[in-house]
């Protein structure tokens, strides 16, 4: 309905910018050019901003008038007011967080104005709050946990945490980590695409020939930064900053993996155990933790190379210094992912039956106490078992009369003294699959035909 005036509005907000395209530059300098455009652009998008703030509007007093119709209004403004506060809180935290960033990246470039990586983290971090307020849900749940007494044998903790708090805190650090696989991957853009050529660190190190004969290499110290070329400067506060985030995305790495942990007690790699099997419990937990540990220690060595650039120079310039580190951190990776796996094929495999023993009775336990299968509330009989295998004239009694369906004849009354009449009499009336199969196993005849349900 609104479509022609929206139309319109960008039309009109896009002259500007449709203006200082056919004049050019004009023969003025390409950063003040740049600027010009930025400007420009920045009419159109405050236009649709605002299409998109009225729209919004529009939706909310629509849902606000249908949900009052069906007298559910306030459970509309609860999720309305979740929403809006994961949405506000990413937008003012992760808009700061990579804005800062983008800011620290662009202040080399004289031609990027200062404002615009500050609106560009905000739009990042528009696209990252609506795709997070479907989180309203787990959030909800968050603040409602109560504990209800029942706790798990592996890390005691309560039942409610799997159900209502850990999957919050799984979309927490999802959120986190793909905020830094964001912000790294425009980390290295910029830096490759914009900045200058000479001066890397890899290419350039800070090593200087003490003069121009061949005497030995010395470390340029912190002190004599006033020495070093602007683009090696420039350089250096680059991969000062990636290897801040670097760090920041161990941390993220290591919790991830921390809370995975909690998800082997639920939902383990066992097929016959629900939850937590022998593998599990014993291999891979353990394997977890040296993932975790190994993210750990990842960052604090990371840690140190911010808080102290001659560390960092020294971890540069040799190529030996950080790939030894990052082959061991490999290989204790790539044993704890292989070895759980293959110890569960080999060993726990063939010893299932004595090996998952406990693991199958607390499965059944807990299932029994989740249906409330326990306590006064069932009621346990015994029946009596023959030795003596079924036969047809077993099946054939009076209590299966009158049921033509099952093509069976009445030929005589079971007696309590006679336990396979009195086992065929606890068969349920109303499933007859039980009845024919093995009736068909008793006969050795197939009366599938005649045994029809109505």
């Amino acid at each position: 309905m609104f479509l022609t005036a929206y139309i319109a509005l960008v039309l009109v907000a896009a002259l500007p910018l449709a203006r200082t395209l056919s004049k050019g530059r004009g023969g003025g300098p390409g950063v003040m050019f740049l600027h010009r455009l930025y400007r420009d652009f920045a009419y159109i998008v405050a236009a649709v901003i605002a299409i998109i703030v009225f729209e919004t509007a529009l939706t909310i007093s629509l849902q606000n008038y249908w949900f009052g119709e069906l007298g559910q209004r306030y459970r509309y403004w609860l999720a309305l007011g979740l929403r809006s506060g994961i949405f506000l809180t990413l937008l003012v935290s992760v808009g700061a967080f990579v804005g800062y960033n983008l800011r620290v990246l662009c202040r080399p470039l004289p031609a990027v104005p200062r404002t615009a990586p500050w609106f560009a983290a905000l739009f990042l971090a528009a696209l990252v709050g609506i795709g997070a307020t479907t989180l309203w849900i787990p959030l909800l749940g968050y603040f409602g946990a109560t504990a209800s007494g029942t706790s798990d044998p592996v890390f005691s903790k309560d039942i409610s945490f799997y159900l209502l708090v850990l999957p919050w805190y799984d979309a927490v650090v999802a959120i986190m980590i793909t905020v830094l696989v964001m912000t790294i991957t425009l980390w290295a853009l910029m830096g490759f695409a914009f900045y200058p050529n000479s001066g890397r660190p890899w290419h350039q190190p800070a090593y200087r020939l003490g003069s121009s004969t061949r005497r030995s290499l010395r470390v340029i110290e912190s002190d004599d930064a006033d020495s070093w070329p602007q683009n090696e400067l420039i350089w250096r506060g680059w991969l000062r900053q990636g290897v801040a985030l670097a760090m920041l995305l161990c941390i993220s790495m290591g919790i991830s993996r921390f809370l995975g942990r909690y998800h082997l007690v639920i939902n383990g790699h066992s097929t016959v155990v629900a939850g937590g099997s022998y593998a599990d419990i014993y291999f891979w937990i353990p394997a977890y933790d040296v993932i975790m540990v190994c993210w750990f220690v990842a960052a604090f060595i990371l840690a140190l190379a911010v808080a102290m650039p001659r560390f960092l120079t020294w971890l540069v310039t040799r190529p030996s210094y950080w790939v030894l580190p990052c082959g061991l951190f490999a290989i204790l990776y790539l044993g704890a992912v292989i070895v759980p796996p293959t110890v569960e094929q080999v060993y726990v495999g063939p010893n299932q039956i004595t090996l998952e023993r406990p693991f199958l009775t607390r499965s059944i336990a807990g299932t029994r106490e989740a249906y409330n299968l326990g306590g006064s509330s069932v009621e346990e009989q015994e029946f009596a078992v023959s030795a003596v295998p079924l036969t047809r004239q077993d099946l054939d009694c009076s209590d299966l009369a009158g049921r033509p369906h099952l093509g069976l004849a009445s030929a005589r009354t079971p007696t309590a003294a006679d336990p396979r009449s009195a086992a065929v009499l606890q068969l349920r009336r109303c499933r007859y699959r039980p009845l024919r199969d093995r009736w068909s196993q008793t006969a050795g005849h197939d009366y599938r035909s005649r045994a029809q349900p109505r």
